[in-house]
């Protein structure tokens, strides 16, 4: 007796929701996880026997129950040696069988291990799925089957929508659970499985271990079934075997052919189905997701993803800045510039090119722009203003402008999560770190000499701020976030204008080019740090190692 092997149908929603799980739920995890399936009887003649996957196969509530084994790499997952999986399966389908549970629960004994090597980075998928049978060699068909007339079948049909059962018992017009077989004379009921099968007169696959649990059951040496579809005419089969069954078959069969009509496994690369954007986020993510599987496990990444970070300057600070934090998975970033991209900048500035000097294009505007095609998904914004400073409060021509000016920096502090100052004059920082300090905002500071940098983390003294930190004891060592400084806490006089009276050397930051991503990173991989504390306001500085170094330094 023939049965038309399944057909595995895996859709892109199922690799979509496999890759989310592998990065941030199963990691390096081989164990087996469980997985269901569905079928469907109304596909039309010709068509694939189709057991499908989607991303709904890991709610639990499809009507085939089975397992995926996610491996880690390709070389296990082409030494995994399924056909003794199949066998420890297969022993689990028999165990149903004769304890009879399976007239209760008839899933039991039609499961399937679903096996893959998932490629998150190249979004390919290697995959072989396995539907453990337990074969009977003398199965046969004592007459040819029968077409189903299609009244009954309709019946048939309404009772499986009705109960969802999709093996039960058919006797005289009425539906029966399975438990009716051991009272009911053979010659008087069948046995209705709800069939995948597309091919007129073949039963699917998933006929054959519900025949054998029936012939085990019953202790004969025939039975009467029905192949029930929807999309098509239902079948009736009359099948018997040469001995009742008495012992668990040997033969365990159920791997599937791939498309070639090979055993072996199959593969599909999705790097072109996916939406580019969609597959540009998941890249994102991805490194970022890698830390938490062995160097950090209690990584908090969505910290990174919900940050909105304010740039003050877009230049080489503020470009190197803005990519360290996108490397970080932050996705909403605001650049404030009020200078244009001259022709010595793209050199030094990672977001600008000659084209963006030679058209005299504005400096945020272009790191911005660059960051959205880099990185599409971004919210990415661009802000032109001159930040109020000492010497432009002085200046008549400024005055109609201040007000609103403040205004709008107080906006966009207030609208952030974090302010970086990455502008080229100590007194443009003035303004911000009031306002940042003001509102209690995270603020850091970056700014270059010749062959030296700063990285200030402010201290955050917004009365709210300071009382959650009440009760806390400076320890040896440490430093509470309130007491610590900000850009100008040493300075003994207000910041004039460091940009009068300067020589072309003096105006411009001469440093040495290979600084400002070292100062830069340095800047991003602190506010990383902060953020992973329970309350990014108030992680206490460690100072005492600092101490050490120098000591150490001195000796030398």
């Amino acid at each position: 007796m023939q049965f038309v092997p399944l057909c595995t149908f895996v859709d892109a929603s199922y690799w979509s929701e496999v890759n989310r799980r592998k990065l941030n739920e199963w990691k390096l995890e081989e164990t087996p996880q469980p997985l269901g399936a569905s079928i469907s009887i109304y596909d039309c003649v010709g068509s694939d026997s189709r057991l499908s996957l989607s991303n709904e196969s890991f709610l639990g509530s499809s009507v085939l129950k089975g397992q995926m084994i996610l491996l880690n790499t390709v070389e296990t997952f082409a030494k995994l040696d399924r056909k003794a999986m199949m066998n420890a399966e297969a022993d689990g389908i028999w165990d149903s069988i004769v304890s009879g549970r399976w007239m209760n629960q008839p899933t039991t004994i039609n499961t399937f291990i679903f096996t893959v090597f998932a490629d998150l980075k190249k979004f390919r998928y290697h995959y072989w799925n396995c539907v453990p049978v337990l074969a009977l060699a003398d199965l046969s068909l004592k007459e040819q089957p029968q077409e189903m007339v299609e009244d009954e079948s309709r019946v048939l049909l309404s009772h499986l929508e009705q109960s969802q059962q999709s093996v039960f018992v058919y006797s005289k017009g009425i539906t029966l659970p399975l438990t009716a077989i051991l009272t009911l004379q053979h010659e008087d009921y069948e046995i209705v499985v709800a069939d995948p099968s597309t091919t007129p007169a073949v039963a699917g696959a998933l006929c054959r271990n519900v025949i054998l649990a029936v012939l085990w059951t019953t202790k004969r040496t025939e039975m009467r079934l029905i192949s029930l579809r929807g999309g098509q005419v239902s079948w009736r089969f009359r099948i018997n075997v040469s001995v009742p069954v008495t012992i668990r078959p040997s033969n365990v069969v159920g791997l599937e052919r791939n498309g070639k009509d090979e055993m072996k496994p199959s593969s599909v690369d999705l790097s072109k189905q996916f939406h580019p954007h969609k597959l540009m986020e998941q890249a994102v993510d991805l490194n970022v997701s890698l830390i938490k599987w062995r160097l950090v496990p209690q990584l908090e990444t969505t910290k990174f993803s919900q940050l909105k970070c304010l740039l003050l300057g877009a230049g080489t600070l503020g470009c190197n800045v803005a990519r360290s934090l996108i490397g970080w998975g932050v996705r909403t970033i605001t650049f404030v510039d009020n200078g244009v991209v001259s022709y010595s900048n793209p050199v030094r500035q990672s977001l600008s090119e000659f084209d963006d000097a030679q058209n005299g294009r504005k400096k945020a505007e272009v790191a911005a722009d660059a960051l959205r095609r880099i990185f599409p998904s971004i919210d990415a914004n661009a802000v032109e203003m001159t930040i109020p400073c000492q010497d432009t409060l002085s200046i008549r021509k400024y005055e109609s402008s201040i007000d609103s000016c403040v205004s709008l920096l107080h906006s966009l502090i207030s609208s952030h999560d974090v302010v970086f100052l990455l502008l080229d004059s100590r007194e443009a920082r003035w303004l911000p770190t009031l306002i940042a300090s003001s509102i209690g905002k995270l603020c850091f500071s970056v700014a270059l000499g010749f062959d030296q940098y700063v990285v200030i983390r402010h201290g955050v003294t917004e009365e709210g701020r300071v009382e959650k930190e009440e009760g806390m004891t400076t320890m040896r060592g440490l430093v509470n976030a309130s007491q610590l400084s900000c850009y100008f806490c040493s300075d003994v006089t207000a910041p004039g204008n460091s940009m009068a009276e300067r020589t072309l050397d003096q105006q411009c930051t001469v440093a040495r080019p290979g600084l400002s991503r070292i100062a830069s990173g340095l800047a991003v991989e602190l506010l990383s740090s902060v953020l992973q504390h329970i309350d990014p306001f108030v992680p206490p500085l460690g100072v005492e190692r600092v101490i050490i170094r120098e000591r150490k330094r001195l000796d030398y």
